[in-house]
């Protein structure tokens, strides 16, 4: 089944078809794109907390990476676990996929997905390429948290304070705390209805935003502190090398959200993080502000995400993969 859902009426069909589904499973895989954030992560840990406690099942959260530093708190038993934790044997009835716009961006847990059993692919990002054997699709959703908070409600699902804390990070993480113009009354509405039901805004933003551990905030203002303006100061550039990671003693996972800041320069069309994963690798974030389409960038290099948030990879130095970013922005810029 494929279909792409556009509103309530169509979610509420999927809804049902997932229902089906998941009436003859008995455990199932939870996962989403590989490097998972506070979306995705929030609507592994509801969708199990609904799906062991509610309907008294099994179920495996599973990411390609760990769980950064400032979303552990989202996770205090540990649930979420990577694809080495697993036995070779694991088996699953079912799989649902959390903002993942094509399987392989599951990275290692693609192989682990077992041939034949039904795939249910929820997500917001422009471009998925429709996946699953039963599709929940909706570019217009600001989060893939809204998507899963209208699902529960056609489920008719007891959303708890802890499940409404995890939609809410979903929220307030992938709009830029309500900053990014995928934001829209229905979101609001539904992180109005999330406060209603227990989320602590207040609680979660500290979290996430100011509780960095003191080797985290020295590697910021480095990295901050090295900025580079270019393309006409168009673009503002940070730079976060191996050699900076050894010497904060900070895992590349837990840099998450260091790419918020090169949107800070007034001017400044496109932000970038440039992350050195190898002598010939690097990882490219970009953020845009408003107008400028960095997704639209990031699918021509084999990468994705959405128009304001999106990024790619390149087989180049991280001072090579610079230049590169810097013609790229010259031209999508004027």
């Amino acid at each position: 089944m494929t279909r792409s859902s556009a509103n309530a009426k169509t979610i509420s069909k999927e809804a049902s078809a997932i229902a089906r589904v998941l009436a003859r499973s008995r455990r199932i895989l939870i996962t989403a794109h590989q490097d998972p954030d506070g979306d995705s992560l929030g609507c592994q840990l509801a969708f199990y907390e609904y799906w062991t406690r509610q309907k008294k099942k099994k179920a495996d959260v599973v990411n390609h990476g760990a769980v950064p530093f400032k979303y552990r708190f989202m996770d205090p038993k540990g649930i979420v676990k990577e694809p080495s934790d697993q036995p070779q044997n694991a088996k699953w009835d079912a799989v649902v996929i959390f903002e993942c716009s094509s399987l392989d961006r599951t990275g290692d847990v693609e192989r682990l997905i077992p041939k034949g059993i039904p795939v249910i692919n929820i997500d917001h990002h422009q471009k998925n390429t429709a996946f699953g054997d039963i599709n929940v699709l909706d570019t217009s959703r600001a989060a893939c948290g809204e998507l899963l908070f209208e699902l529960l409600r056609h489920w008719k699902a007891k959303i708890t304070p802890s499940m409404a804390q995890l939609m809410a990070v979903a929220l307030v993480t992938d709009t830029g705390r309500f900053h990014h113009p995928s934001t829209n009354a229905g979101t609001l509405r539904v992180a109005a209805d999330l406060i209603q039901l227990g989320a602590n805004l207040t609680t979660l933003t500290n979290h996430i935003y100011y509780e960095l551990g003191e080797s985290q905030f020295r590697l910021t203002h480095h990295v901050v502190s090295q900025a580079q303006i270019r393309a006409k100061g168009a673009l503002c550039m940070l730079l976060l090398r191996q050699s900076d990671l050894a010497r904060f003693d900070v895992p590349v996972r837990d840099t998450e959200g260091l790419v918020d800041f090169s949107l800070s320069v007034k001017g400044v069309k496109v932000g970038a993080l440039l992350k050195e994963l190898g002598e010939r690798k690097t990882k490219i974030s970009l953020r845009s502000p408003d107008s400028v389409d960095v997704a639209k960038l990031a699918r021509r290099y084999g990468g994705g995400g959405h128009r304001n948030a999106a990024g790619f990879m390149v087989d180049l130095p991280i001072d090579v993969a610079a230049d590169f970013l810097e013609k790229e922005v010259l031209a999508m810029a004027g």
